[in-house]
């Protein structure tokens, strides 16, 4: 399950990336469980193998080509990750995407794929797709889409696809594509200066993402990815809350402290609420808590993309 919190940037579920290819939207999630597989390990070939408590992960959102990344106003707690023994990737008031340290602007889209790109090497390409599912149970396509026999909302030139996206006549599917190089990706485990120029790609492949991203916050307020995201557990209650002996609450090891991440507000999963194992230098902890008006202060200095609702400072010649 996922429980997410976001602004106005919140992605529509049934909007699915495009890991590789076309394929029918039954494909498209196992396809991208397949890919984020090898993603983790190709981004971060060791520790994510362990599972530990801090551990760095990649949450299942940046497999999404039209996700636009985390805020640093938020917290983000995705309760089903493959990468983590706990099964918790926690992003911690971060900014941005983990596997796109760089960020970008928004890409430049098309309205076909024959259309013809600027960029050296640049070709339209996949980002996403729109191709909810449907049959026995599920519930009816939208008016000017039909039912196809592989059991998702086909489109024709008349379908009115979403905004930026276009119906291809080869997957009967809306799209949203954008010009993109292939060989133009950037890497996480790379320098600033080696990314430089380089656009947000869906983790472990080529393929592109098509929203504007934030670049990520300095390292000094330990707002960046390897400080805010990682794999953790659930170690109390919210507070107020009655204890609950029936769940298997965890121990933080050294390093970390048992601190409030989500107040229970009376939405959502119950058991996603309360304490989690954060890292005990976090400048944001307060009294026991995770301060969330004191996240967006300690962003520091952005190299990268910084306009916009971006958090931070840009950094002299991000």
């Amino acid at each position: 399950m996922l429980l997410k919190v976001f602004g106005p940037r919140k992605v529509i579920g049934h909007v699915r990336s495009l890991a590789s290819g076309r394929m029918g939207p039954r494909g498209v999630l196992s396809g991208l469980v397949a890919v984020s597989a090898v993603a983790a390990v190709a981004v971060f070939p060791s520790s994510c193998q362990t599972g530990g408590i801090g551990d760095p992960c990649i949450p299942e959102d940046e497999y999404f080509g039209e996700f636009s990344g985390f805020q640093v106003s938020q917290e983000n707690i995705e309760s089903r990750s493959f990468q983590c023994e706990s099964r918790i990737c926690l992003v911690n008031h971060f900014q941005g995407r983990v596997s796109c340290p760089l960020g970008q602007s928004a890409r430049t889209p098309c309205s076909s794929l024959d259309d013809s790109c600027s960029g050296e090497g640049e070709s339209c390409t996949i980002a996403a797709t729109f191709a909810p599912e449907c049959g026995e149970g599920l519930p009816e396509c939208a008016a000017g889409f039909s039912c196809s026999g592989a059991g998702f909302c086909a489109c024709d030139g008349d379908s009115p696809c979403p905004s930026g996206y276009f119906c291809d006549s080869d997957s009967a599917q809306c799209v949203l594509a954008v010009c993109h190089n292939p060989d133009d990706c950037q890497d996480a485990s790379l320098t600033a200066a080696e990314n430089e120029g380089k656009s947000c790609c869906i983790p472990g492949t080529k393929k592109p993402v098509a929203a504007q991203v934030c670049g990520q916050c300095g390292p000094e307020g330990l707002r960046d990815a390897a400080n805010s995201v990682y794999c953790s557990c659930r170690c109390g209650v919210a507070e107020g809350q009655p204890e609950d002996e029936n769940f298997n609450f965890c121990e933080c090891p050294d390093g970390f402290v048992c601190a409030e991440v989500r107040p229970d507000v009376g939405l959502g999963d119950k058991q996603l609420t309360g304490k989690y194992c954060v890292k005990a230098d976090d400048p944001i902890i307060k009294d026991g808590k995770v301060d969330p008006g004191a996240a967006a202060t300690e962003c520091g200095d952005v190299v990268g993309n910084a306009g916009g609702e971006c958090e931070g400072t840009p950094a002299s010649g991000g």
